[in-house]
């Protein structure tokens, strides 16, 4: 895009979400080390970056041309997101088998190939890859989009309330994705012997319905922004009151409204997603010809799949030359790992991205 069509009001939250993907991965109980309560406290405030995530790419692309949804439109959109989920999943599986070769730990280098099936499909190379073939299970509904875009508002309203319902409902009964295990829908998955033939088709296809009813709130709240925003051009509504607005409402939500039991989780991450996507339009009309918000909206999907790469050598260096701050997590080691790993990343890519080669494919 050319500069002045970009929206650097949505390249500032691009980065926003960058670094907080990467100060939720700077410390947490999974380190086997102490971690404060005001720690916990502050990662839980910066759980935001997938949410936004998804909802600015459906939104953007929900906002397309419908005309355009033809079979080169889905062979871009496919390149785009799986090229670079199959090479940065050859470069984790690269690296880690070489770090763990090299402390001759061969027991993890079994562990990191005994599940082939998350590796190809779920982002088993790497804990933060599975966004991408997530990201692929909410674009797969487009294929909607068309007919979706002619109901009325109302409608709309009420099959995103459904979808809500629905994805409730799978994470009251734990049937969402599963991390750790890489499967969902376990009470089914469960009932299949995995030495059948067909376990690992039913699994991919589990996984990939769960993913799927988690991003269909989004897909339906990227329509409605873009039908509510299509209807409501008016000035006022990119006016410093509402941006104020937007932003308290997103603060409260990302704090205090968290807290509040009655909220479910997944309405509170819609709420926070586009009301910080919603900032980032408005913003756009403020923020003119920043380099370096531009840089880092353009950086920022490849600051996300680099940083564990990136801090899992930050991590050695402060070994090193700062020990105290890797014998415990609290809000100053999060700090430090988390910006000192955003600026090499950030680094490493805005290098990476004059080779237009490595640009176009990673």
């Amino acid at each position: 895009m050319k500069n002045q069509r970009r929206l650097l009001g949505i390249d500032l939250c691009r980065g926003l979400a960058a670094f907080a993907v990467i100060l939720v991965h700077s410390g947490d109980r999974s380190w086997g080390i102490p971690i404060s309560d005001s720690a916990i406290q502050l990662r839980h405030s910066f759980y935001f970056a997938v949410p936004f995530f998804l909802a600015t790419s459906l939104y953007f692309t929900t906002q397309k041309n419908l005309s355009n949804f033809t079979l080169s439109f889905w062979q871009k959109r496919l390149k785009r997101i799986i090229v670079p989920y199959l090479l940065w999943s050859v470069f984790y599986l690269i690296s880690k088998s070489i770090v763990f070769w090299f402390s001759n730990d061969n027991s993890q280098i079994s562990k990191l190939f005994s599940d082939p099936l998350s590796i190809i499909f779920f982002g088993g190379a790497s804990y933060h890859l599975y966004f991408l073939p997530l990201l692929l299970s909410g674009t797969l509904w487009l294929y909607l989009a068309r007919d979706i875009k002619k109901v009325s508002i109302l409608s709309i309203i009420s099959w995103l309330i459904f979808s809500i319902l629905i994805y409730k409902i799978l994470f009251l009964t734990d049937n969402t994705f599963e991390m750790d295990s890489y499967i969902a829908f376990s009470d089914i998955i469960h009932l299949i012997p995995s030495g059948n033939w067909f376990y690992p088709i039913c699994r991919i296809i589990l996984v990939y319905l769960a993913w799927s009813l988690r991003c269909l709130p989004y897909f339906l709240g990227a329509i409605l922004i873009n039908r509510l925003l299509e209807n409501h051009q008016n000035k006022w509504l990119y006016s410093k009151q509402i941006i104020f607005l937007l932003a308290l409402i997103f603060s409260f939500m990302n704090t205090i409204g968290k807290k509040i039991t009655i909220i479910p989780l997944i309405i509170n991450n819609l709420v926070i997603a586009y009301c910080l996507l919603l900032l980032g339009l408005f913003c756009s009309k403020y923020i003119k010809n920043n380099i370096l918000i531009r840089n880092v909206g353009l950086c920022s999907f490849g600051i996300y799949l680099i940083h564990p790469f990136v801090k899992s050598a930050v991590e050695i260096i402060l070994i090193q030359f700062l020990p105290q701050l890797t014998n415990s997590v609290s809000i100053a080691s999060m700090l430090v790992y988390s910006i000192s790993t955003f600026l090499i990343s950030w680094i490493f890519i805005f290098i990476l991205s004059k080779h237009k080669l490595f640009s176009k494919l990673i």
